[in-house]
């Protein structure tokens, strides 16, 4: 694979009237991205179906939805995060889904402060490294994106694209997820494809406002825009974004780049915390 086409669906978070209404715009939103857009990787934000009525849907119908979606438009879906019962507590998890019936799932390791104490969430285990057919991803979710060493460990494993799916309620949240996100585009010569969502719903507690501008980030080297910004949403617009991402280029400038953090990090100093094996153990 030489090049990817990634959408990043920017979500209009609202109280749907009924499940119905919330599969429609679900299903519409990511058939216009692969249809009139020819996207072949799609990323939802984090907790995406905030707005579906009387509760959050089943698992088993999320994942039969989107693999569904998945088969028939031959696209992979980063199919945002909704909270899931485990053992101890809640996760919040991602499910990648794939063409051919491939499924992954990634649970959001940092916990914010909220999370922890209105749900009693608990953090995941490990990062996924998942591969997409001649290209590697991984999912960050949110506040994940804002610890840059499990970020190195995942791009030493060789994930070249991070997906980061994110909700937030402030422009204060939306820039440190997104200046992020940026940052470690340039730290780990990898592109960065962001998908937050904007609106308010007034049914479900702590999602009353939204705020976002979703960004598909870039190196900052020669052959890359030199802001390191491939595309990028309107500011609080619900809407789509679309990049065609060059692997190659990524592969040259990550061997051959003006310079190239990752590998010039003085590990002798400063040793990983978290190593390329740790990511490919978790995957």
């Amino acid at each position: 694979m030489e090049r990817l086409r990634v959408a990043c669906v920017q979500w209009g978070y609202r109280d749907f009237s009924d499940a119905a209404d919330f599969w429609q715009e679900l299903e519409w939103q990511i058939r216009t991205a692969r249809v009139d857009y020819s996207a072949q990787l799609l990323i939802l934000p984090e907790y995406v179906a905030a707005g579906f009525p009387q509760g959050w849907p089943k698992e088993a119908e999320w994942l039969s939805r989107l693999a569904r979606l998945a088969s028939t438009l031959q696209l992979w879906i980063v199919g945002g995060s909704m909270p899931r019962v485990a053992e101890n507590g809640l996760r919040n998890r991602a499910w990648v889904i794939g063409p051919a019936g491939e499924s992954f799932f990634q649970d959001k390791l940092h916990i914010t402060p909220w999370e922890r104490d209105a749900w009693n969430m608990v953090g995941g285990d490990g990062l996924a490294l998942i591969d997409i057919g001649g290209c590697k991803i991984a999912v960050a979710i949110c506040y994940d994106v804002e610890f840059p060493e499990q970020i190195r460990a995942v791009a030493d494993a060789g994930a070249e694209i991070l997906c980061v799916p994110y909700c937030t309620d402030d422009w204060h949240g939306h820039h440190r997820v997104t200046r992020c996100a940026m940052a470690r585009a340039v730290e780990n010569t990898m592109y960065i494809a962001t998908a937050g969502g904007v609106g308010m719903i007034r049914a479900r507690g702590g999602f009353a406002h939204h705020q976002a501008q979703s960004v598909i980030a870039t190196p900052c080297d020669i052959g890359f825009p030199f802001e390191g910004v491939a595309a990028r949403a309107h500011a609080a617009q619900a809407g789509v974004i679309v990049a065609e991402l060059d692997l190659e280029l990524l592969r040259s400038r990550r061997q051959g780049g003006t310079v190239q953090p990752r590998l010039n990090l003085r590990r002798d100093l400063f040793p990983a915390s978290c190593s390329a094996g740790w990511a490919q153990k978790n995957c």
